[in-house]
Order: C-alpha cells, then structure tokens, then sequence
C-alpha cells in the first residue's frame, strides 16, 4: 500500500475530525433531552407532591368533623328504628290499630332488604290490610306519622264499604305497604378507623364542628278530634231517599247522625277560630297561618256539604228541618260572620314584615334548605291571600319571595343531575376550558344535548352554570 500524501493525510483528519465532533455533539443534544424530560418528570412530581401536602393538611379537619358526626349520630339518628325495634314492628302496628279503632285482617312478615350489605341502613318493608271508618284510618295514618321511628307509606289502596256494620258504620278495605329502616351504630363506626379516636374527640377542633352541627327533627301534626268530615266512600243520596217507606226509621237515625256530624263540625271551627284568635295576639305568625288555612278550609267543606243537604232535601221532617236551623245554619252564619269580620279586619302585611319575610326564606335558600324554602314561601302566601293582602310598596319584595320559590325549584332539578368536574384549564386572558363529565365544554357550550344547561363562566376552581335563568356556582370536585 501506497503512503497517503499530505493533502489525503490532511483530508482523512478533517473527516475523522467532522465524524467525531458530530458524534460528540449527538451525545450532548441526548444528554439534555434525557435531562429536559428528566426535569419535566422532577415538575410533575413537585405538583403531586404538592397536592399531596394540601390533601395531607386537610387531613386533621377532616377526621375532626368525621368523629363529630358520629358523636352526634346517636341523636342524629333517633328516629330510625334499632335492628331491635325491628323485631317489634307489627306490634306498634297492632297497638296504634287499637288506639285508631282501625280492625287488622292480615300483618305479613318483616323483610328486611340488603341483608348483609356492608352499609349501616337497610330497608324493611311490611304488608297489611285493615278495614275502618274514614275518621278512624285518619286517627291510625296520624298515630305513624307522629310515631318516633321513620316510617313511610310506600303504596295504599282503598276499597269502599258496601253495607253498614253491626255499629251502623261503614268501614272500608284499606291495603297497606309500609316501610322503616333499620341503622346499625356498630357497622357505621367500622367503615372508617380512625387512630387515636378517644384523644382526637377532646380536642378543639371537633369541639368546634359539634356547635355548627343542627339535629334533625322530625316534624308532627296532631289530628282534630271529630274532625266531621263527610264520608266520600258512602253515597249520602243513595242512603236517604224517601222517608215515608218501610226504612223511615233507619233513615231518620241517618238524617240525625248527619245532624250530629254537622254540629261536631260547628264546634271544630268555633274552637280553631278561637286558636286562631290566640295566635294573632301572641304575634306566632307561622301557626296562625296553618290555622287561617286550615279554618277557611273547614268552612269551605261546610258551605259545600250545607248546600249538598239543602239540594238533596234531606230534612224532610219538620222536627228535623227545626234542629237543622237551630242547630245548624244559625251557628254556621254567627261563624262565617266572624271569619268575614276576622278576614276584613285584618290589615295588610307591613313593608317591613314582608322584608322579614324575605330576609328568613332567604337565609333557608342561601342554606340550600329547600324544604324550609317551600314551607316558608306557602305559609307567607296563606297568610296574605296569595300574595294580595299587603302593602302596595310590598308587592316587589314579594315578587323576589315567589321567584325565590321558582329558584329553589330550578335548582333542586339541577342537583338531581350527575355533574362532575374533573378538570379546569383557567386562563384569565384567554379562553378556559373544563373537564365536565369527561367531555371539555368552554363558556357558551351546552351541558347535554337537550341545551337546558349552559356553561355560562368557568372560573379557576369552579364553573356557573345557567339553566332557566338561574345561575348555579359548583366548585371543581364538589
């Protein structure tokens, strides 16, 4: 082999020289994309790490509102039967039949649902059919709703009496699904261990969660007693048509029972007015606009019945027809003459009592509380007359009580939707996006296909939602 000359020497040590800088220079530009990446993944680890910490933080708070709800849960949860009380539940059944004068043909056997399910409420249904007049199936459906467990009436079914019993009453088929829960302390308190539980429960901070939390109360209602309603399952007309045949008696025993009833009504009324009377002295504006309404109720019934009995010319009998008005329609008009004089003499609602009014519900609806909000807003309008019995510098605020009523409408219906939000890419200047139940939506976008709910503002940790002319704030993650 030849010796290489000097300009090929210089050549061969210029291409040597290019193959090794290049060589150099794509093992440099490796090592600083493996370390860009490397510090990309060190970033990312920074922020879940952070995140961490913050979730870390929230920990201490969180244990403490967990152990104040359940020192609170044995009183929060009174009024849900023990797996215990369970055992006994056709009994109760059986004494509030007694007490109502409701007669039991048939209890079917407790069942509970979920037997074995890992979460501390179940279910227990129950079956039965009594037969009763109207009065005593009123008196045993109050006995449950005022009874100090749960229990609710999932499906009822009535079937009218055909003929009178021995008694002379007509007692009707009356079928009933009822169903309670049963909750079990034991399994709540194992679904999240806590350590250190009894030193943790002394502290401030659990302390200071047991004073915001408001014990459930269940609400009750007493039943008048001789509430005199008509029986509706009991055609009066077909029970008193000629009292000149072989059953005048049995019917004029009939027309002096209707007496009876009217007169039991008479004396029902006179006492709410005079309830009624007390509560507009001692200012208790909230029960005496149940009592307005329950009173007007009552004599509305007995205008309508009155009427009914004067058209079906069912005192046909002098000595009857005489009792009819002494006792009857003399008392009735004394009556209606005071609710008139009651009605006209009351002044319309102040300025100032709509605002207080208004101020109440509202604090229900800031609360989320829309159940107080629906009973706040309809005893306000029973107690004006829908809204017409105040002040004309009133009539704007209440304007804001009725819409407040549509409000909490709009968004209960809201809340019923399954909305989640995942994920926020917020930029100030520009254009913000949000992860909602996996799908990216930005300002203006629809929430589903039926278009009820648009994205109306995504913020950095929430987005507004407007659905009926209501704007919704839900916080990322809520």
């Amino acid at each position: 082999m030849s010796k290489l000359n000097e300009k090929q020497l210089l050549l061969l040590t210029i291409g040597i020289t290019v193959l090794l800088l290049g060589g150099l220079g794509w093992l440099i530009w490796s090592d600083m994309q493996a370390v860009e990446e490397e510090e990309g993944k060190i970033a990312q680890l920074h922020q879940q790490i952070g995140a961490a910490e913050k979730e870390i933080a929230k920990i201490p708070e969180r244990e403490a509102q967990v152990i104040a709800d359940r020192e609170i849960a044995d009183r929060e949860v009174t009024f849900l039967p023990s797996e215990d009380d369970i055992e006994s539940f056709w009994e109760v059944l059986e004494r509030f039949a007694d007490e109502s004068g409701v007669r039991i043909d048939e209890i079917s056997p407790s069942r509970a649902s979920g037997r074995g399910a890992k979460g501390p409420i179940q279910t227990v249904s129950q079956t039965m059919t009594v037969r009763g007049t109207v009065d005593e199936y009123l008196r045993f459906m109050n006995l449950i709703e005022n009874y100090d467990r749960i229990i609710n009436v999932t499906e009822y079914s009535i079937s009218s009496g055909k003929k009178a019993d021995e008694d002379g009453k007509y007692r009707h088929g009356i079928r009933l699904a009822l169903s309670t829960f049963t909750y079990s302390k034991r399994i709540a308190n194992t679904i999240v261990s806590i350590p250190q539980y009894e030193k943790k429960r002394q502290t401030a901070e659990v302390k200071r969660w047991l004073s915001r939390i408001k014990i459930q109360e269940k609400e009750s209602y007493t039943l008048r007693t001789s509430l005199g309603r008509r029986d509706p399952f009991v055609n009066v007309r077909r029970e008193i048509e000629d009292t000149d045949g072989p059953e005048a008696g049995a019917d004029r025993e009939r027309a002096e029972a209707l007496l009876e009833n009217l007169t039991e009504s008479l004396q029902v009324l006179a006492t709410g007015l005079e309830e009624e009377k007390l509560l507009k002295e001692r200012g208790d504006i909230f029960r005496l606009a149940q009592a307005i309404k329950e009173n007007r109720q009552l004599m509305a019934d007995l205008v309508r019945r009155i009427e009914q009995l004067r058209q079906d010319k069912v005192f046909r009998d002098p000595r009857l027809a005489e009792r009819f008005r002494q006792e009857v329609l003399e008392p009735f008009e004394r009556l209606r003459e005071r609710i008139e004089a009651a009605d006209t003499e009351r002044p319309p609602m102040s300025n100032d009592e709509v605002k207080a009014r208004f101020a109440a519900i509202a604090k229900h609806f800031d609360d989320r509380k829309w159940d107080e909000v629906t009973k706040g807003v309809r005893n306000f309008m029973d107690m004006t007359h829908d809204g017409q019995h105040v002040v004309e510098e009133a009539r704007p605020t209440v304007e804001k009580i009725t819409d407040m009523l549509r409000r909490s409408g709009v968004i209960r219906e809201f809340e019923k939707r399954q909305i989640e939000i995942t994920t926020i890419i917020f930029s100030p200047n520009g254009l913000s996006l949000a992860i909602i139940n996996g799908k990216s939506k930005s300002e203006g976008d629809a929430l589903d296909n039926d278009g009820r709910v648009v994205i109306a503002e995504v913020g950095e940790d929430y987005v507004i939602f407007e659905t009926e002319g209501v704007e919704i704030k839900k916080l990322k993650g809520e």
